[in-house]
């Protein structure tokens, strides 16, 4: 369950001007609150006031207000809070986790509020104030959950993403973050992109393991791939394929697994900007996530022909597929989907299969050439088709990690270059 403690903190409830509990609001900067503008259309003219849990209270008046969303931002000059919520314009995903905290209508919760949580049951697409039905898993709402209206609604990773209200009879609703972004802007509210929107949110992670001068030039270079392709372009483009072995079920729902394996999420977007960086600094193509290519120029590929003494070089196109996986053993895994892609006829010359995975020793030892024979002689051809030269295929697998390592030590954007060219030419020798 989303733990709700620091939301709690931001979230006060809304007096009207007698003094009565109408709903609640939460600290979206130092002196402005959010809450729904059903909760305080009433009395929107006028100063009220908002009290926390310790019964302290500050006067307020309404900033500004969208009927479109039901919503409503709140100000406060007496009171400048330290503790705020970051919204986030996550596009919702149904049957995701989320939790809430506000002041409902009852004896307890009016005084020390009450959390709920649920999941998002559904999405509305058609012009309507909110767009998100939530589910409340069990719960009866009561007449007095009206209290809830103008709650964060939480995610896994802490971001507000929609604002609660309370107008349906068997469900919450919200409005989503993403539907009311405008609005929020226009006032020069913060918000968080969706982290599958683009890359910037991983920027700052990327590389940060490493020392300069090679930091401040990987940073470069990511910032710049971060211009050029998203999280949900290369999601969309691999879908099931974004995680090996491959994951059933919808885009959505593959999405919505990651969102809340944290570690695995922020390991797989900052590892697919890292790879994606090698690639722009080869000059490489990455536009099309299934078809990324890069030029290994003078390469001398006379020694990868066995009996070919005669010096012949040439530039080779190489193509690069990046595996993110949930498995421990780089070994086996790399040995696995080797194998499938042979047996599918897919596995193609001039190929390089890099594997990365969350676990932390996953690709620690690397794959050596002989290693490398054991998997590539079983996929040299169909078992009827007798001897095969493994070394003929000119197959090349990493493991990420052996990639970073490698390279992360250049001192130069020259040094750079020669590396990464020569690991992934002595990755297909």
């Amino acid at each position: 369950m989303i733990e709700t403690n620091h939301l709690a903190i931001c979230t006060w409830k809304v007096l009207n001007s007698e003094s009565i509990p109408e709903g609640t609001a939460f600290f979206i900067s130092e002196n402005l609150l959010l809450t729904s503008l059903h909760v305080v259309e009433n009395f929107a003219d006028q100063t009220f006031y908002i009290e926390n849990r310790e019964n302290a209270k500050f006067k307020v008046t309404v900033k500004d207000s969208c009927k479109i969303n039901d919503l409503a931002i709140l100000i406060t000059e007496e009171f400048n809070s330290e503790n705020i919520v970051i919204l986030c314009d996550e596009d919702p995903l149904i049957s995701t986790e989320w939790s809430s905290f506000g002041f409902p209508a009852t004896v307890d919760g009016s005084k020390v509020g009450s959390k709920i949580a649920g999941t998002i049951f559904n999405k509305i697409d058609i012009e309507h104030t909110h767009d998100i039905v939530l589910e409340t898993n069990g719960i009866a709402l009561l007449k007095e959950f009206r209290g809830f209206s103008g709650s964060g609604v939480l995610n896994c990773n802490q971001y507000v993403t929609a604002v609660l209200r309370y107008k349906d009879v068997n469900h919450l609703c919200s409005v989503s973050i993403k539907k009311a972004k405008d609005f929020l802007i226009l006032n020069n509210v913060a918000i968080k992109n969706d982290e599958l929107g683009d890359f910037t949110n991983y920027v700052s992670a990327a590389f940060d393991y490493t020392s300069d001068p090679f930091k401040g030039l990987g940073q470069a270079q990511a910032k710049a791939v971060a211009k050029k392709t998203s999280p949900q372009n290369i999601a969309v483009g691999l879908g099931g394929k974004l995680m090996v072995p491959e994951r059933s079920g919808t885009l959505q729902q593959i999405i919505g697994y990651l969102k809340s394996q944290t570690a695995i999420n922020q390991e797989l977007w900052r590892a697919w900007l890292e790879f994606l960086t090698y690639v722009q600094f080869l000059k490489g193509e990455y536009s099309n996530v299934n078809a990324i290519c890069i030029s290994l120029p003078k390469t001398e590929v006379s020694k990868l022909i066995p009996g070919v003494e005669t010096p012949i070089t040439q530039d080779i196109n190489l193509t690069l597929q990046f595996y993110f996986t949930e498995e421990k053993v780089y070994f086996d895994i790399a040995k696995e989907y080797i194998l499938e892609k042979s047996f599918a006829g897919t596995l193609q010359n001039n190929q390089c299969h890099i594997f990365h995975s969350h676990n932390t020793m996953f690709g620690l030892n690397v794959i050596s050439p002989e290693d490398k024979k054991k998997i590539v002689f079983n996929i040299a051809g169909p078992p009827d088709a007798g001897l095969n030269i493994a070394e003929s295929i000119y197959c090349g697998i990493l493991s990420f990690t052996e990639l970073s390592r490698k390279v992360t030590s250049s001192q130069s954007l020259e040094d750079i270059t020669d590396n990464l060219t020569k690991i992934f030419t002595d990755a297909i020798s």
